[in-house]
């Protein structure tokens, strides 16, 4: 125990030692715990997608991961996304969970979303981005990864909008007889 013992020449130099030995502790505790915490949204980001197929670059990798993270930070869901080479196993809806699967083979998009974020966004949104933007991006030539990049940022975007607070309509300036004319061609001449 000799290790932690506080050596000092006056009562005020070992408070001094004390404190600094303490705040040493401390500080290495707290970067502990900042490194746990962002180690485990990395893995829940990576649990998060499931790329079967590999064809996702680093980048669209990173971009997924954050769009689960952002999501899961923001607003409190959790997402999932999965890309197979077969069909799509959709997951069992358990009220909080965005899920968007794509199956590149027989080409088709499976997504759900919570009941809540269903009824904030429309309905027919998740079938809009099943039936149309997905088949748009799986012909021959667009790229089914800049679909899945572009469906996250558009469900991302249309959240945000509906959290944004709404902006009272303008009111055109007051006129006042402090303000300079506006000038005409009359003026002008």
């Amino acid at each position: 125990m000799a290790l932690f013992s506080v050596r000092a020449s006056g009562p005020l130099e070992h408070l001094l030692r004390l404190f600094g030995l303490l705040a040493v502790v401390g500080l290495v505790i707290l970067a502990f715990w900042k490194n746990s915490e962002r180690n485990m949204e990395r893995l829940n980001a990576r649990f998060g997608l499931s790329d079967g197929t590999h064809s996702l670059s680093k980048d669209e990798q990173d971009h997924v991961q954050a769009y689960i993270t952002a999501l899961r930070a923001t607003y409190g869901l959790e997402a999932r996304v999965q890309v197979r080479q077969g069909p799509v196993e959709a997951p069992e809806q358990d009220g909080k969970t965005l899920f968007v699967g794509l199956g590149l083979s027989d080409k088709t998009a499976v997504v759900i979303l919570p009941p809540l974020v269903e009824r904030a966004l429309g309905p027919d949104f998740a079938r809009q981005l099943t039936g149309e933007h997905f088949p748009f991006y799986f012909e021959p030539g667009k790229g089914w990864q800049k679909g899945l990049i572009l469906a996250l940022d558009l469900i991302q975007a249309r959240l945000a909008a509906l959290n944004a607070p709404a902006k009272p309509p303008a009111k055109p300036p007051a006129k006042s007889d402090d303000a300079p004319p506006n000038p005409t061609s009359k003026d002008v001449l």
